[in-house]
């Protein structure tokens, strides 16, 4: 799923390249000189991700802080709504819809949205999955004004089903059906208790575990106006009577909001969800579309536009990864520029014996540095391999893996990848360490990968570092090995563990995966470019390179993880639509 342009997010969008993914987005960016200005100024217009909590704090301010009312809000998502779905679907009169709603927001949500699709022509089963006097006051004022329909048209049913779906519902076939149920009112309820750990003593521990009892927790908010509901008979009727149709009758299920039975946090679900066609997110887009369940159970995307003003997401932590960030901020060579001025890159990476070889993750590394800009790579590799590694890079200055050596092209370099392919013996790892915490490496821009990554949690070096600028760049297991925390806890909530990582360890981390999170210099992006295929050997150290080029040409190093994670999975796609099943070179070429 990729964010589009007019607030449309598709799972299927392409960016059509005449040449190289890379040279045409770069190709449009504006001048180096501009670059600090504009990441600045840029995190305000890129779309943000909210959590259910930060919505409801948004939803809180709107209201109390802003004076817009609930019936304003709730009136603007209704009939945005309704010109979304005329958008998509075109002519709506003749159709038939059932509109499922709950007591709360959202359920008011779809109770003006009917009103909406009655004006323009269509037919209407609107179903209330409470007694009428427990619908929240604003809900309640909006059924009011809808009964009144009834007296006028006959495309207009509304009932109350606070026990059982009403049998002419099950009979009808319905061209589309509105889940305005829960929304983001609805968390999981199997919070875990705790966290499971693995073995060895972690000091991350002890404070994320508080951290994650007290999210968990209702807040008294919560408990007050019961937006943790459980799923009740009726509504998990309801889901079921969802799915059902929109299996063997073909009905097309639109979600307000986000399906529900979705955590709109973390994607997760207990046992059964709403599976959408189309989501409309009222307002933002929610973080729950892009993990666990929330991936399959979303469908097609689309932002609606409620007024609320974006500001009011100023204080808020995740932005999406999009086309528009990453020309923003890819720089652009200057006609008179020398090598030197368009990035120095050193990269520590490979190993090699008589038993093994893991040469070519160095080569991928280095190869993908070169191709995406810098103006001149060094490596530091077995000096057995030197021959092998002029003829894939002949570009690249090679010197021996000698500490003297590195330190000197260390106090050189404008960015460092350390890791790919170095190997995990005990001398390997060692030699990690004394780099990692040498006065050379401190304040450098810093790209730490594989086994790098190992050696920090074997030697348990994650409180010793002291690497402002630098970023870890584990995959699932790798994290679980470097957190101390079982990789089943983390799948289910990555945003949290990725947030709570990075405050304690003061750390930067891009952690791979479906979305990539990308957390440093206080700030989080979320990256959903990409497909499976990239799931092959090779295509991390790809990454790895991508992030270090374009730190060493002058992106801070959030900026530059975040625009290699965008550029690395649009390559992906391009690399499986032409060949198929893909390799790291593969990806390489499409860069």
């Amino acid at each position: 799923m990729t964010k589009g342009k007019c607030g449309t997010v598709q799972p299927n969008l392409r960016i059509h390249f005449l040449c190289s993914l890379a040279y045409k987005i770069q190709k449009q960016t504006v001048s180096c000189s501009r670059a600090s200005y504009l990441q600045q100024n840029l995190t305000a217009a890129m779309q943000k991700v909210l959590t259910a909590q930060e919505m409801r704090d948004i939803d809180y301010e709107a209201v109390v802080k802003l004076r817009i009312s609930e019936k304003q809000l709730m009136e603007l998502a209704g009939k945005e709504s309704c010109n979304i779905l005329k958008e998509k679907f075109g002519n709506l009169a003749g159709k038939s819809f059932l509109v499922l709603c709950g007591k709360g927001n959202n359920g008011g949500d779809g109770i003006v949205l009917s009103r909406h699709l009655v004006n323009a022509g269509a037919k209407v089963d609107l179903v209330y999955l409470c007694p009428a006097s427990l619908l929240k006051q604003e809900g309640a004022a909006m059924l009011k004004i809808l009964s009144q329909y009834v007296s006028y048209t006959d495309r207009l049913r509304a009932v109350e089903a606070d026990e059982m779906i009403p049998a002419f519902v099950i009979e009808t076939q319905y061209d589309f059906i509105v889940d305005a149920i829960l929304g983001t009112g609805y968390r999981r309820s199997s919070h875990p208790k705790g966290i499971k750990r693995r073995e060895g003593n972690n000091p991350f521990l002890p404070r994320i575990s508080e951290e994650r009892l007290a999210e968990a927790a209702p807040t008294p908010v919560e408990l007050q106006q019961e937006l943790r509901p459980a799923l009740s008979p009726i509504i998990r009727e309801a889901i079921l009577l969802i799915n059902h149709k929109r299996a063997t009758e073909g009905s097309t299920v639109i979600a307000l909001d986000i399906p529900t039975g979705i955590d709109g946090t973390t994607g997760e679900a207990d046992d059964m969800a709403v599976e959408a066609d189309l989501t409309i997110a009222l307002g933002f887009l929610k973080t729950g579309f892009f993990f666990g369940k929330g991936r399959t159970c979303t469908g097609e995307i689309v932002v609606a536009d409620i007024s609320i003003p974006t500001f009011l997401t100023n204080d808020t932590h995740c932005s999406l990864v999009d086309e528009e960030f990453v020309r923003m901020n890819l720089p652009r060579r200057a006609p008179e520029s020398a090598k030197h001025e368009n990035g120095k890159v050193l990269i520590i990476a490979g190993s090699q014996s008589e038993e093994s070889s893991m040469m070519g993750a160095a080569l991928m590394a280095i190869r993908a540095a070169i191709k995406m800009g810098a103006g001149y790579v060094c490596a530091a590799v077995p000096s057995s391999a030197f021959n092998a590694v002029h003829l894939a890079a002949p570009e690249c200055v090679l010197i021996a893996q000698n500490e003297k050596q590195i330190y000197e092209r260390a106090r050189w370099a404008d960015a460092i990848l350390i890791g790919c392919g170095l190997g995990r013996a005990p001398e390997r790892q060692a030699f990690i360490a004394r780099l990692l915490t040498s006065a050379e490496f401190q304040e450098k821009k810093l790209v730490i990968d594989a086994d790098a990554l190992y050696a920090i949690a074997e030697l348990g070096l994650l409180e010793q570092l002291k690497l402002p600028n630098a970023i870890l760049t584990p995959h699932l297991g790798e994290f679980e090995r470097l957190a101390g925390i079982d990789a089943e806890e983390i799948r289910a909530d990555k945003l949290f563990f990725t947030k709570e990582f990075v405050k304690h360890y003061s750390l930067g981390l891009l952690l791979k995966g479906a979305p990539t999170l990308i957390a440093a210099n206080g700030k989080l992006y979320l990256n959903d470019s990409g497909t499976a295929a990239l799931a092959t050997a090779g295509t991390g150290d790809v990454l790895s390179g991508m992030i270090v080029s374009l730190a060493a040409q002058g992106l801070t190093i959030d900026v530059a993880a975040a625009c290699a994670a965008y550029l690395h999975g649009e390559a992906g796609k391009t690399a499986e639509e032409e060949v198929g099943m893909v390799s790291a070179t593969d990806v390489l070429r499409a860069l």
